[in-house]
């Protein structure tokens, strides 16, 4: 009754992903190119030669003879089908003994809760039916590791924020019907509000104003004292998802600018930090800038992502970034997609991104989390340094950045 492949060729599984609902650019074909200094499974389940399940999988060499097989948000499966799960986890099973791996780690994507900050009734599609694929998960010997409501925890947040773009049936809103589901006061720091100021925003994809996007990044890893990805990595999201990633900029005319405060009789202090800016710099400066991904699904559930905010250290009162993120999400609307995922959070709500995030109507995903599937004894004592392990691996991977 079933066949498994870990090869499966590329056109089959794409062909899968675009009838998939809620499929993540994570369990993407391509996303094993970015992700490059992992090894990589393409594999796939056929029931009477249907097929009826993908899943790329990560393997991480942890030790010299140790590996993890990890698959991010993932696997693309009806988990509400109990045999379907099991034959599955059967052979990717049999795939992580033939490879040394000590663990099978998959990070689904469905959530225990999506609620919304504002208490407003929600489509919960994320959370649909999350008892029966929790209990067969567990069924199957998979083990759950539980909430972390802290970044870092996790391999992936467990906290994200979505922007709803469809209404309580799912249908997806016009651009006039989303525009009246933000209040007076929020509208009032987008559209006429940035063109008075001489604030444009131009959304591309091409690859070489990738520059652009990696010199914002390095000022918010100033300003907050992080570490972002390098230019590079950038450019493999770029050549990767070439007809679903775009760059988003938010621009500046700065004599437009000083035209506007002088006809507004503005402060002194701000005109001359506007010439000041205008002698160091072209007429035009790009004060925000982020990456978009739109979904591969056709069918289903389709969410964009919203990825790598970089943001000028310069003129932040005007709120360019805020009106970035809605014109990414006017984007998504008119590329036919259900929400747009802001990322991820602290899971207590309380952090200045969520401070940020919520104010696109917000709604947060308490996504599962992390499901350990033990291959080896070595599981338990490996479990015990793990944190460590994974402090040890994001610091490596921001020396690599």
């Amino acid at each position: 009754m079933y066949t498994f492949t870990k090869n499966l060729e590329k056109e089959e599984y794409d062909k899968f992903i675009e009838n998939y609902s809620m499929a993540s650019f994570m369990q993407e074909y391509n996303w094993a190119n970015v992700k490059n200094n992992w090894q990589s499974f393409h594999c796939g389940l056929y029931k009477n030669q249907e097929l009826i399940g993908v899943c790329l999988i990560l393997v991480k060499k942890i030790f010299k003879n140790l590996k993890m097989f990890y698959v991010p948000r993932g696997y693309l499966i009806d988990f509400t089908n109990f045999e379907d799960l099991k034959e599955m986890t059967i052979n990717i099973k049999k795939l992580a003994k033939e490879n040394k791996a000590y663990i099978i780690k998959i990070d689904p994507n469905f959530c225990i809760r999506q609620f919304s900050i504002k208490e407003k009734e929600i489509a919960n599609n994320y959370s649909k039916d999350y008892d029966v694929k929790n209990k067969n998960l567990l069924s199957l010997g998979y083990r759950s590791t539980g909430i972390n409501k802290e970044i870092g925890k996790n391999l992936q947040p467990q906290y994200n924020i979505i922007a709803p773009l469809c209404d309580i049936n799912s249908k997806i809103l016009t651009e006039e019907e989303f525009l009246e589901t933000y209040n007076s006061k929020f509208k009032y720091y987008v559209g006429s509000f940035h063109e008075k100021r001489g604030i444009t925003f131009e959304i591309t994809n091409d690859i070489d104003r990738v520059t652009d996007l990696v010199y914002l990044l390095k000022q918010t890893e100033i300003k907050q004292g992080i570490n972002l990805r390098d230019e590079d990595y950038f450019r493999k999201i770029m050549k990767n998802y070439k007809d679903q990633a775009y760059l988003v900029f938010g621009k500046i005319d700065l004599n437009k600018y000083i035209e506007f405060l002088r006809s507004n009789n503005s402060d002194e202090k701000e005109i001359l930090e506007a010439k000041n800016l205008l002698k160091e710099n072209n007429d035009t400066l790009i004060l925000s800038a982020s990456l978009i991904i739109l979904p591969k699904n056709k069918k289903g559930i389709r969410t964009s992502e919203y990825l790598y905010a970089g943001n000028s250290l310069n003129l932040t009162k005007l709120r360019v970034s805020t009106g970035v993120v809605f014109e990414i999400l006017k984007f998504s609307i008119k590329n036919g997609c259900h929400y747009c995922n802001l990322g991820g959070v602290d899971g207590n709500l309380n952090d200045n991104l969520t401070i940020f995030k919520e104010k696109f109507n917000g709604q947060v995903l308490e996504f599962a989390g992390e499901y350990d599937l033990k291959i080896s004894k070595i599981y338990y004592p490996i479990k015990l340094f793990y944190p460590l392990l994974l402090k040890m691996y994001i610091k490596k991977i921001k020396r690599q950045s």
